[in-house]
């Protein structure tokens, strides 16, 4: 009886440390994205104050914010970042893409999504370019297909726009003769994967601090 009460205390204790450490994930995942945000504010506003950057500011900025930059941050951290890895990427995304567009149960816009769909002379043109400039370099509109599952076309140019503004996206060119001048280019600096990179590493060592060590050693053991 008695080791039949140890056993069910010792599940309950279980379960507490359970969620302790997943109100303490959670509370370093905010803590750690509320850190990325201000970071990205303070270095708008060395530009131009706060409010004229309305896409960031805005009711759902924090969200999109996150959604380009871990789109950034991803594509440094698998190294896709010259033609042959970037033509993969659009091979798949085509491929997710036309997925939805034929699923009967789609319920955004067919007609927007197949615009986001990058045919053969669209996908030479950025292949192209990143074999020119040796960097993954989209033009505006083609960040806004790459991300349409999490925002709209708009709603990245908008975007794209405020980061640009604010120094932390940048403007590139291709003069070569020959190349369309229409495609308004835009390559990140870098300081969005940097912060987002620091962020995540804030992040661990918030939850790693806070876990005792036979509580690190289980952790280590699940990741295993």
């Amino acid at each position: 009886m008695t080791d039949a009460m140890g056993d069910v205390a010792g599940e309950a204790g279980g379960a507490d440390d359970s969620v302790r450490l997943a109100f303490m994930t959670v509370e370093a995942s905010l803590r750690a994205e509320n850190w990325f945000f201000e970071t990205v504010r303070g270095k708008l506003a060395e530009t131009a104050p706060l409010s004229d950057f309305p896409t960031v500011m805005g009711a759902n900025g924090h969200d999109y914010l996150l959604h380009f930059t871990q789109f950034l941050f991803f594509l440094r951290a698998l190294d896709c970042t010259d033609a042959d890895q970037i033509a993969n990427y659009i091979e798949a995304h085509n491929a997710r893409i036309e997925g939805l567009i034929n699923d009967p149960d789609f319920s955004k816009s067919r007609n927007e999504y197949r615009k986001a769909v990058f045919r053969a002379e669209r996908k030479a043109k950025i292949l192209d370019t990143i074999r020119t400039l040796r960097m993954p370099v989209f033009a505006i509109y083609e960040y806004g297909h790459l991300l349409i599952d999490e925002m709209s076309p708009k709603t990245t140019e908008k975007l794209i726009e405020d980061l640009r503004f604010g120094g932390i996206l940048a403007r590139r060119t291709d003069d070569r003769i020959g190349v369309d001048q229409k495609r308004i280019l835009i390559a990140s600096t870098g300081f969005l994967e940097d912060t987002y990179r620091l962020s995540l590493l804030m992040q661990r060592r918030m939850i790693a601090m806070g876990l005792s060590d036979e509580e690190f050693r289980r952790a280590r053991q699940m990741g295993d």
